[in-house]
């Protein structure tokens, strides 16, 4: 017990040192209360003999963290899970597994949050998952803490792309990069994302289709050569057409036409490179703001146009494996009302 002031009393948990107003009240109150406090605070104390604290396991978060397995996981995936080991290395890397709560792990979250990186709150959540499932599985830890977390709320900021704004990029990508016109025709018209779009070579046509693997969900699809997006007047073997008549030797459609000091003509096209040269496009488009729609957003574009356009597959188009995935595509995020369609007899 703390008398900071004449006759205004606190008491200090000796558990974790928080300091609880008991306010301006009578000595023997306070001692009173205090000494209940005491007895509270010494019967929820655990105390370890020796012996115990020998057995109980010494292994750190971080220990835990450096034997998490990659797995088949893609370059882009571990890049994304250092960092967010890094994170949680800084904040509780030294917290033993045996001692590890909900309570550390809550507490990390809540600083993320407050900082306002809501969908970085996410991808720490699930990591603290899956590192104590790993943590049971070593032995190291009896349960897991991070499972009782609130999953934190994202709201999606960034708007979908419209045809008309699609179309102003486009007139502003040769500005930008020659190779940018067609990597934007290629994804509109397939419905791919970049990666698939960056990788996709020429000897990919089977059969009348391309046939194409998916680099982030390893999903193969088999899309038909005739697909016509009708909103462009181009199917997507008139787009490959365009994508050979550079004149430049290639395995890839989408490639290098100019060189540089880091890429000769003809080499592919970085992930990276692909969202930049879009985003200075876009830019000199007036396209511009926090919520501006990225090169991704071409896969929500495509999948709209086709709905509207009718008797495409678009589920499969996009590779998705699931209903719940091929609707969140589906929703225009209130940029379109929705629209009744009828029949005519």
């Amino acid at each position: 017990m703390h008398e900071p002031r004449p006759g205004y009393y606190t008491w200090r948990d000796p558990r974790d040192g928080k300091t609880y107003v008991l306010g301006r009240i009578d000595l023997a109150l306070a001692i009173f209360e205090a000494q209940e406090a005491n007895a509270k605070a010494a019967a929820g104390k655990v105390t370890k003999s020796l012996a115990e604290r020998l057995d109980t396991p010494r292994e750190t978060i971080g220990d835990l963290l450096d034997r998490m397995p990659v797995g088949k996981a893609k370059p882009e995936t571990v890049r994304h899970r250092k960092y967010v080991d890094s994170a949680i290395r800084d904040e509780i890397g030294k917290v033993l597994c045996a001692d590890l709560t909900t309570k550390h792990v809550a507490g990390m979250l809540e600083k993320v949050e407050g900082r306002g990186k809501m969908q970085w709150a996410v991808h720490i959540r699930s990591r603290m998952r899956a590192v104590c499932r790993r943590g049971m599985a070593l032995g190291w830890m009896d349960k897991n803490p991070a499972d009782a977390t609130d999953k934190a709320k994202v709201t999606v900021k960034r708007r979908r792309l419209t045809l008309p704004e699609f179309q102003a990029i486009y007139e502003k990508a040769p500005q930008v990069a020659l190779w940018l016109q067609n990597a934007m025709l290629l994804a509109l018209v397939s419905g791919q994302d970049r990666s698939t779009v960056a990788r996709w070579e020429r000897s990919f046509q089977q059969d009348g289709c391309a046939v194409l693997t998916r680099g982030k969900t390893g999903v193969r699809i088999a899309i038909p050569l005739e697909l016509r997006l009708d909103v462009l007047g181009m199917s997507l073997a008139d787009v490959i057409a365009r994508c050979r008549s550079t004149g430049i030797v290639s395995k890839y459609l989408i490639h290098h036409i100019r060189p540089n000091v880091n890429a000769p003509k003809g080499s592919a096209i970085k992930i990276k490179t692909f969202t930049s040269k879009f985003k200075e496009a876009r830019d000199l488009a007036g396209i511009t703001g926090d919520d501006a729609p990225t090169f991704h957003e071409m896969r929500s574009l495509t999948k709209r146009l086709y709905m509207e356009q009718g008797g495409v597959d678009t589920k499969a188009l996009l590779g998705h494996m699931t209903d719940a995935i091929a609707d969140l595509y589906a929703n225009s995020r209130g940029l379109e009302p929705l629209k009744v369609k009828i029949s005519t007899r």
